[in-house]
């Protein structure tokens, strides 16, 4: 069999194929078409794997072996979403916990509630406060950020004083609703540009912005949590864009604290819709540890 003839069978596979639904589905009465249960759908299923049988024979292709999968939280294609590869944190198995010493963890209430008595980074270095925003993350001084001194200097000072061999940072949670997401990168990079010129070494780990759970509304925002949650995965795919830009990493832990809506999930909230519970503070922990950077 020449190309053409090949080119000819499978022309007209397609047409008798089309033509066959077009009757089935417009022509026939109700009653008389195919019933759309099991039975037809179990068939339907063998004929196109039947069919993609033949046209591998007829044009035999290679299938491509995507190395990362998107996450549910991201609009990506399968094939776009692989210029990540070195920069998406991807899960192996989980390191000792040791691995968090290297760490100087960077955010805002959610972060520094984990450093309280007994929580997960009581022992780590957080630079981290309740309110803090991107925009004011590297000039606040109202308070101790530091959670191993009583000292009021500023995040970009410790970081400097510091020099941590990794910096985690996860911020954004209080201008999401405040800022459109173009701005709010901006913010970011500007904020990455301090902390870059303050310790050059640091490897960097941008985190992503954790879901809302249903009770933040009333709480937080009168805006619909659904949208609200769609909003902040865009500025998570803003910031793994910028990740890959910088050369950082970028561990969206966000995939593991959202439901099968994109909700945080109620056991993880602490009741006002933003704050986490022990849950998902040990959620996070686990987290981190099963998706170190590659030499750990």
């Amino acid at each position: 069999m020449n190309i053409f003839q090949k080119m000819m069978y499978v022309i007209l596979s397609i047409a008798v194929a089309c033509a066959i639904g077009v009757a089935n589905y417009i022509y026939l009465p109700a009653g008389e078409r195919i019933p759309e249960d099991k039975h037809t759908s179990d068939y339907l299923e063998t004929y196109y794997s039947t069919n993609d049988t033949v046209l591998k024979q007829l044009f035999p292709y290679e299938e491509v072996n995507y190395a990362l999968t998107v996450p549910s939280n991201m609009s990506y294609t399968t094939a776009d979403f692989q210029r990540f590869e070195g920069t998406y944190l991807t899960e192996r198995e989980p390191v000792d916990r040791s691995y968090l010493q290297h760490i100087c963890f960077c955010g805002d209430s959610i972060t520094y509630h984990m450093t309280l008595k007994n929580r997960c980074l009581a022992d780590c270095d957080v630079l981290a406060w309740g309110g803090l925003m991107v925009s004011d993350f590297a000039k606040y001084v109202e308070n101790p950020v530091y959670n191993h001194s009583s000292e009021k200097k500023t995040s970009i000072y410790w970081i400097e004083y510091l020099k941590p061999e990794i910096i985690y940072i996860m911020l954004g949670t209080n201008g999401i609703t405040l800022i459109n997401n173009e701005r709010h990168i901006e913010q970011y990079r500007t904020l990455l540009d301090k902390i870059a010129a303050a310790s050059p070494t640091s490897i960097i780990v941008l985190c992503s912005a954790p879901p809302w759970a249903l009770e933040a509304y009333g709480n937080y925002t009168n805006s619909d949590i659904g949208t609200l949650n769609q909003k902040i995965n865009h500025f998570n795919m803003y910031l793994l864009e910028l990740a890959k830009e910088r050369g950082y990493y970028y561990l969206n832990v966000a995939e593991t604290l959202q439901d099968e809506l994109g909700n945080l999930k109620s056991s993880y909230t602490n009741g006002d819709g933003i704050h986490w519970s022990n849950a998902a503070r040990d959620a996070y922990e686990a987290y981190v540890l099963s998706h170190p950077i590659p030499g750990f």
